[in-house]
């Protein structure tokens, strides 16, 4: 691949990821709505973080540890204030969750956005690109990797080692196959597509900008769609198709998601 060609897909990419989140930060991520549930979710955690801490202060003795022992005056007392303070806890850990839903959505809204405009980029310079060799490779990929290195490029097992150099030559400097052949190449499989150029910017250049000029969500509403599952709302609607929290929670671990 032309040097050319490469700066032209990272500065599209870089471009795009710019533009997105200047846009996510001026009209989502400054927009009143979305400051005023920050601010009400801070407010929460801070509110449940204190009523934790009072609880916790308090350390009521255990009645439960010696059931032979004859019940202390007050125990009665001590075990309902406990209840209590469970419920209380309990409905403020509930307020927490679904203001940080409410934020963590925001914030998905915004990469549902982006999304869709690296989508229209990638189709694109897909169009551009589509049936050119924009690159040899110096190592011959594994199976599963070449449905990348290939994409977009349609009958190119067909195609001898010569044809596939002299097709590189032809997107490299416009000539034909005269060219001297490159003696590393001995397999048609190193043939490189743009896609495979365009996933390695997605996942460099893309995430390097984001951390830059991205928007972070506040701790306690960053975990993305775990967010989602916590919250009471999400809960109740999981439970009502037959859902377990915890075996979609598991699910989500398994498959390496936060």
């Amino acid at each position: 691949m032309t040097v050319s060609d490469i700066c032209k897909i990272i500065t599209a990419v870089a471009s795009t990821q710019l533009i997105a989140d200047l846009l996510s930060h001026r009209y989502i991520f400054q927009s009143e709505s979305y400051l005023r549930s920050v601010s009400s979710f801070e407010r929460a955690r801070l509110r449940r973080d204190k009523t934790a801490a009072s609880i916790a202060a308090k350390k009521p003795p255990d009645v439960t540890a010696n059931p032979r022992s004859k019940p202390q005056p007050g125990a009665s007392a001590t075990t309902k204030s406990a209840e209590k303070d469970q419920k209380r806890i309990q409905r403020e850990n509930e307020e927490v969750a679904t203001l940080a839903a409410e934020v963590a959505r925001r914030h998905t809204m915004a990469g549902f956005y982006t999304s869709l405009a690296f989508f229209i980029l990638y189709k694109i310079l897909a169009a551009e690109y589509a049936g050119r060799i924009v690159g040899v490779l110096p190592f011959e990929p594994f199976r599963f990797l070449q449905r990348v290195t290939f994409m977009g490029l349609g009958g190119v097992h067909q195609k001898s080692v010569g044809e596939i150099q002299s097709l590189w030559l032809d997107s490299l400097s416009g000539q034909g196959g005269e060219m001297p052949l490159r003696p590393d190449v001995t397999s048609v499989s190193q043939a490189c597509a743009f896609a495979f150029i365009y996933m390695l910017c997605s996942l460099s250049v893309k995430m390097m900008v984001s951390m830059v000029f991205g928007t972070k969500a506040p701790r306690g509403a960053d975990d993305g769609v775990g967010t989602f599952i916590e919250s009471p709302h999400s809960r109740k609607m999981m439970e009502s198709f037959g859902l377990d929290v915890n075996d979609v929670k598991e699910a989500r671990s398994a498959l390496g998601f936060k």
